[in-house]
This record gives C-alpha cells, sequence and structure tokens, in this order.
C-alpha cells in the first residue's frame, strides 16, 4: 500500500509541476504596447488655409462602437467575428489616441494651432466643430485596416444641418505583424484627416453668413 501511495503521490506532484510549468509559459509571454502615430501630412494650399489661421475649431464628440473600448487591439476574422489579442495592447485609450492624432493632423495640415477636443475647457469659442461617429477601426495584420466613419463640420454661430459625410477607409498594410497594422491605422487616420480639412478649408474660404 505505501508504494501505491507513493506511486500516486509522484504522479501528482509530477502533473502539477506540468500544470505550472504551462502556466508559467502562458503567462511569462510579454506584452507589446503601441500607439497611433501623427503622419507627415502636405498642407493645403495657404490660399485656402490662410482663413483658418485665426479659425477656432473643436473636435468632438468622437463616438465609438463599444466592442472598441478596450486596450487589447481588435482583429477582423471575417465579417461577423472579431478577436481581442491579450499580448498586444494599445497603450491608453483608443479614443484619446485618436483624438491627440487627428488633432494634430488638421493643425498642421490647416496650418492652425486652434484646434481643441471638444467638448472641454477650450480658451476660445470654436467657430466649427467636427462630429465623428466611428463605425469601424480594426484590420488583419499582413492585409488591411479598415476605418468607417460618419462625420459633420458644425457651424457653430450659423446652427445649420450640417452635411453628413460618409469615410470608408482602407488601407493595405506595408508588412506582416502588429506594428505595421498599426502603422497602417495612423495612415487610415491620417486620410480621414486630409477628407475633414478639405471640408473645413472650403468652409473657412466662404464669405461670412455663407
Amino acid at each position: 500500500m505505501i508504494s501505491h501511495y507513493s506511486t500516486c503521490n509522484r504522479t501528482l506532484t509530477g502533473l502539477l509541476l506540468i500544470l505550472l510549468v504551462s502556466a508559467c509559459a502562458t503567462t511569462s509571454q510579454p506584452v507589446d504596447f503601441y500607439t497611433l502615430s501623427p503622419a507627415t501630412i502636405a498642407a493645403e494650399p495657404e490660399s485656402r488655409t490662410a482663413n483658418c489661421r485665426d479659425t477656432v475649431i473643436g473636435i468632438g464628440p468622437v463616438l465609438w462602437p463599444r466592442y472598441l473600448d478596450r486596450p487589447q487591439i481588435v482583429t477582423r476574422l471575417s465579417p461577423n467575428r472579431v478577436s481581442f489579442d491579450e499580448f498586444h495592447r494599445w497603450a491608453g485609450p483608443l479614443e484619446e489616441d485618436f483624438e491627440r492624432v487627428l488633432i494634430d493632423n488638421l493643425s498642421r495640415q490647416l496650418q492652425t494651432d486652434y484646434v481643441f477636443n471638444y467638448p472641454g475647457k477650450l480658451p476660445y469659442k470654436p467657430r466649427y466643430r467636427v462630429q465623428i461617429h466611428i463605425d469601424q477601426f480594426d484590420g488583419q495584420p499582413g492585409d488591411a485596416v479598415t476605418l468607417k466613419a460618419f462625420w459633420a463640420v458644425v457651424d457653430q454661430p450659423e446652427g445649420k444641418e450640417p452635411a453628413l459625410h460618409e469615410s470608408l477607409i482602407r488601407q493595405a498594410t506595408a508588412g506582416e505583424g502588429y506594428e505595421a497594422m498599426v502603422a497602417a491605422a495612423s495612415e487610415a487616420v491620417a486620410e480621414l484627416s486630409r477628407r475633414i480639412a478639405a471640408e473645413v478649408s472650403a468652409r473657412c474660404a466662404l464669405p461670412p453668413g455663407r
């Protein structure tokens, strides 16, 4: 009997060691963190941005789908299936990172320092406000990133009904892996910035009251 119990104990100990090693191997995988980056964007022609130099522009609110409200990077497996990667995460809230990069892009493209988050403690009252609804912002490593957004430029003083724009941007990745995917996501935000900047600069060029 003693020999039988000893054999059982050794077997159980061996199984526990295997489970412990397996758990350690799983949890020891390092987590990589990523951020979006502003793009090198050519400024609009000065003739189109001159009237925007002193124009205050508010960005927001920016509405996001619930499935993106998480630190894990979301990959699209099929039209109806997504995956959340535990070992590839955003370094901070994606919404804040997106707005930071969008504001940076618009500031440089419109050649103005008066682009701010809205609502918030703005130092000036905005002349225009950009409302954005993000419908999709995900992708697949080694393939592409898709950004689908609905947006409008609101004329604050005039209070006119804004024209709603739909932007569906598909940016191919330049390589494999998540870093290339995040770089493609940054390029997608840059393209959205270009479209918004074109609309805002056209508004700035209009005579007052138009």
